[in-house]
């Protein structure tokens, strides 16, 4: 389970999460928002939970309806180039 991941952050509110593992392939990912931060889980598991105290990566996600996840693990030599998941979001809280 990981308990830190970053952010990619574009332009018209985009985002894309960049965690620190490979993900789970075979069930559904999800992104609860909590208004502390964040749960990955892959159906029923819990993958990471992640501290975020920046609110406007929690307001980027609250907006969404899915977010593209780049798996970026230690040690790799250069970052993927590509989006390897998509997860939806659930938010947990009223407002960001």
């Amino acid at each position: 389970m990981f308990q830190e991941c970053d952010f990619l952050l574009g332009e018209n509110n985009s985002i894309v999460v960049i965690v620190p593992q490979s993900l789970p392939k075979d069930l559904p990912l999800v992104i609860e928002v909590h208004r502390d931060g964040l749960v990955f889980r892959s159906g029923e598991d819990q993958i990471g939970d992640v501290s975020c105290p920046r609110v406007d990566v929690l307001q980027r996600l609250v907006d969404k309806a899915k977010v593209g996840l780049v798996e970026f693990l230690q040690g790799a030599q250069k970052f993927p180039a590509y989006i390897s998941a998509v997860a939806s979001i659930e938010v947990m809280v009223e407002a960001a």
